[in-house]
């Protein structure tokens, strides 16, 4: 589904991201995970369109897209949700919902059917549905943006740091919803500092540093790597694996 080669990018004189070669399957939750800085976020705002990158390639569905703005993107079926800013906080939680089905232009009765699809997925949004998003917990902000984005009807979703600062009852209850979406027929690519987690659900992953793609393979296979195991699952890291 989604093929990136040799991606390059800068904010201004500063490289941060260094030839990242990947691949997501359609079906697929593949995750990308590094510390802070190395690189994450600037590499799904690469392919959401948001940030410039001019090297390289990258092909969603057979179409490279290149310089497609943010908006054909998501026509075409790629969904990121950002790590902060992640609703309309002076909006009503309804109103943040049928903005993210706004580039549908859905007549009001399939809106309605869209609208209980991501209820059934969040039902604390139906009884939230008047309430500004700004007065949300930030477990329920979250469930907010991953629904503003479903209604978007993406092929391939892309959320970033999903469980951040949320209550562990919270954060299962996050990536419990990433594994229904997933079932469901949706592909992820999913940005994550909860290592464990993230590799748990995976169906394979990638460990980006210092703008690089280090390390690759399997969730269960990372999970049980040593070099995984001693930067994400331990208290040791540095930042500084062997090339």
């Amino acid at each position: 589904m989604l093929k990136l080669k040799n991606i390059d990018a800068f904010f201004g004189k500063i490289q941060v991201l260094r030839r990242v070669t990947l691949h997501v399957e359609a079906g697929e939750i593949v995750s990308l995970i590094g510390a802070n800085g190395a690189g994450k976020t600037t590499l799904l705002n690469v392919i959401s369109g948001v940030h410039p990158s001019w090297e390289g390639s990258r092909i969603f569905n057979d179409d490279e897209t290149k310089g497609w703005r943010a908006e054909r993107l998501v026509a075409q079926g790629i969904v990121q949700v950002p790590e902060a800013e992640k609703v309309f906080t002076p909006l009503s939680v309804l109103e943040n919902l049928e903005l993210g089905a706004y580039l549908r232009r859905l007549g009001r009765a399939v809106l309605q059917e869209e609208l209980e699809r991501v209820f059934g997925f969040f039902p604390i949004l139906r009884e939230r549905k008047n309430q500004p998003a700004g007065t949300l917990s930030g477990g329920e902000r979250q469930m907010l943006a991953l629904g503003k984005a479903l209604m978007a009807r993406p092929k391939m979703i892309m959320p970033d740091e999903p469980s951040l600062g949320l209550a562990p009852t919270i954060v299962a209850e996050i990536f419990r919803i990433i594994l229904s979406l997933n079932k469901q027929g949706t592909t992820i690519l999913l940005v994550e500092q909860n290592a464990k987690e993230a590799l748990r659900v995976s169906t394979r992953a990638y460990v980006l540093d210092t703008g690089r793609i280090v390390l690759t393979g399997t969730g269960e296979d990372l999970l049980n790597n040593e070099e995984v195991k001693r930067a994400f699952l331990g208290k040791d890291y540095r930042g500084k694996w062997e090339r």
